[in-house]
């Protein structure tokens, strides 16, 4: 095995652990039964409110598979193991096995002070050219938004999964459109309130009041909803992200790393047909492929939208409108 090849396939094995996850999201996420529902309520029968007032609530049919945090688990685990074995090859290659390997691992932090005290005991192991590598792509160079940095969501969220639990992925409520409002007269709207961020098992979503009309007709109330599966990736200030783009940025920024310390060591790089990355999972519901939301459309169907392509897919079979 090459110097570098412990680091190559470890990266490579975070890649095949994600084609796995984006399947199996693809799979549930894209399938006929939705994993959430929206329920309604409202005064419609109410004449002597002067108001028509509706809410839906968020019910959660089905909780994303207990496996998709594992899979976050094996991929957060290879990851990181790509930027150790990265650092310790150089190591290697430049003074020779470490006196104390247990101690040695490539730096991340977010601050610059913490980064000092371990270029201290760290930066005379590699050549100098392999830590001007490392030290570049340190978070403590965004400021104040080093926590959103890839390196440093890796850091958390592996230290997270070694050493507490497995990663829970939550919903984040998207709005896509105002409520759909169709009645034989104009009305007013009193209020719309939309819910922001992240939703909950029986969290109202959205409110809406209008004017209650002299006399009136049917009234169709038609919202467009949608969720996404997040990831939290900071704990102060708590931040959330969407589980692709999150997974996406850390699985880019460890390669553009190792790329940059295989290239400083002057070593060649490895041919990608020599790694099973699990392509055979691109295969599998490739219309779902991208980030896709559920949502109820305007005709009252369920239906899938995927913000990659920017078009619908997979449209359900309509359920039918809502009326008052």
């Amino acid at each position: 095995m090459t110097v570098m090849r412990s680091a190559w396939i470890k990266w490579a094995r975070a890649f095949e652990h994600q084609q796995v996850l984006a399947r199996g999201t693809r799979e549930q996420l894209g399938g006929a039964e939705p994993l959430c529902e929206y329920v309604r309520w409202d005064n419609a029968a109410d004449n002597s409110d002067p108001l028509i007032k509706a809410h839906w609530r968020l019910k959660v049919k089905k909780d994303f598979p207990e496996r998709w945090s594992v899979l976050i688990g094996d991929f957060l685990t290879n990851l990181r193991a790509a930027l150790d074995h990265a650092f310790w090859a150089a190591a290697v290659q430049h003074s020779g096995r470490p006196a104390r390997p247990a101690q040695l691992g490539f730096p991340i932090t977010t601050r610059a002070s913490a980064f000092a005290r371990q270029a201290r005991e760290l930066r005379e192991l590699v050549s100098p050219e392999v830590w001007r590598v490392v030290e570049a792509t340190q978070p403590f160079h965004g400021g104040a938004e080093a926590h959103t940095s890839p390196l440093e969501v890796l850091r958390v969220l592996s230290n997270v999964d070694k050493h507490r639990f497995v990663h829970v992925l939550r919903r984040a409520y998207i709005d896509l459109a105002p409520v759909d409002i169709r009645s034989e007269v104009p009305l007013e709207v009193v209020e719309e309130w939309h819910h922001e961020g992240l939703a909950e098992d029986n969290d109202v979503i959205l409110r809406l009041k209008l004017k209650r009309p002299v006399n009136t007709g049917p009234v169709d109330l038609t919202p467009v909803f949608s969720y996404i599966p997040t990831i939290q990736i900071s704990e102060d200030p708590v931040e959330y992200r969407t589980l692709d783009s999150a997974v996406e940025a850390m699985l880019t920024e460890v390669l553009e790393v190792i790329s940059a310390i295989n290239a400083t060591m002057g070593l060649p790089f490895p041919d990608p047909h020599s790694f099973e990355l699990g392509l055979e999972h691109t295969e599998v519901a490739t219309e779902y492929a991208g980030s896709v939301l559920t949502f109820r459309g305007l005709d009252g169907a369920v239906q899938r939208f995927n913000l990659s392509t920017g078009e619908p897919i997979a449209l359900s079979q309509p359920e039918g409108r809502d009326e008052t």
